[in-house]
């Protein structure tokens, strides 16, 4: 596997007193918010070798509104369970020194809090897909800045953005001594509950008549997931990866003398930390305006609102469910 860029300092270790939670992440995402919408965009696409288009701008309104929800979200009590289960789980994960049963159920279960990308919003993409041929000449330009918005969302964890994005959680997990963790013995049942979860999200409706209501509301549904998961993941991987670099040194020590492998054991965390995680939600925004605006529907924040927050719930129980399997 090729070495990863790395996208945030890796000489931090447990002790240090500039330590950022969960909430601290948040906060800096909403301050920067409507920055980071004027500059989101899907990149230019080189036709020819001599003829580039250029990049398609997102347009999502109602910033403020949005801004203001997810700042009530951030601090809803559901929210900060939520958090306070992860960064428990992570810090009885942190502890750990050697591989055993339990951290093998740790990344059984946390691979499972992860596939929100390959059971909603991979399926969305299909899903639009499958419509294309049924829809409109007055409609393509609506599909196809949904399902680009959509494409920029899912394309780094289906390996378009990272060659061998796939494999990269068992490179951690071989550094922790971990080589079984993909075995139904290590599940989590509150972990395969949570991705049970998305994957009704994924196909609801689906069979439903393409104009139908039914059939909007449930793309949107999934599409406001995608928001949801997106913006804890841009939390929750730049929890860890403050932390992860000196993990590894400590329990692997043979990964000190080979930067390659340290690289590729810490590939996982790292290529999501940093605003990664949170330009896809905003890509599942710009997606959800997109599709709105295509279907006549006026965005719902409330109804984005109450998605954000009932991912927090099922995610802060899987946490909470990794953090006792740890304490084992």
């Amino acid at each position: 596997m090729d070495l990863v860029i790395e996208r945030l300092p890796t000489n931090s270790n447990k002790y240090r007193q500039d330590i950022l939670g969960m909430q601290d992440f948040g906060i800096a995402f909403l301050n920067k918010l409507p920055r980071y919408v004027s500059e989101l965009k899907i990149y230019g696409r080189r036709v020819t070798e001599s003829k580039t288009k250029k990049p398609v701008f997102a347009r999502i309104e109602d910033i403020e509104d949005i801004q203001k929800m997810m700042s009530e979200v951030l601090n809803h009590p559901i929210t900060q369970i939520a958090q306070g289960h992860a960064k428990s789980a992570f810090d009885a994960f942190l502890k750990k020194e050697y591989g055993d049963k339990s951290l093998n159920c740790f990344f059984n279960g946390w691979n499972e809090t992860h596939r929100t990308t390959s059971l909603v919003s991979a399926k969305v993409l299909m899903r639009l897909a499958a419509d294309t041929p049924f829809i409109t000449s007055e409609q393509f330009l609506g599909y196809h800045l949904t399902i680009g918005h959509m494409n920029e969302v899912a394309k780094d964890d289906f390996g378009l953005g990272h060659k061998g994005h796939d494999g990269m959680l068992k490179f951690m997990a071989d550094a922790f001594g971990c080589h079984e963790w993909v075995s139904p013995c290590y599940a989590i049942p509150e972990c395969n509950n949570f991705s049970e979860f998305l994957y009704e999200v994924g196909v609801k409706d689906h069979k439903t008549p393409l104009e139908s209501d039914i059939h909007v509301q449930s793309i949107i549904s999934a599409m406001m997931v995608s928001i949801s998961s997106e913006l804890w993941n841009g939390r929750e991987y730049n929890y860890i990866a403050q932390f992860i670099d000196q993990k590894l040194r400590s329990i692997s020590p043979k990964l000190i003398e080979d930067d390659k492998s340290l690289k590729n054991a810490k590939a996982y965390i790292m290529t999501h930390s940093s605003e990664v995680e949170n330009k896809h939600g905003l890509h599942a925004l710009a997606a959800v305006h997109a599709f709105c605006c295509l279907k006549g529907v006026k965005f719902d924040v409330e109804a984005l609102r109450h998605t954000m927050l009932n991912y927090n719930h099922h995610v802060g129980q899987a946490f909470h469910a990794l953090h006792k399997a740890l304490a084992v």
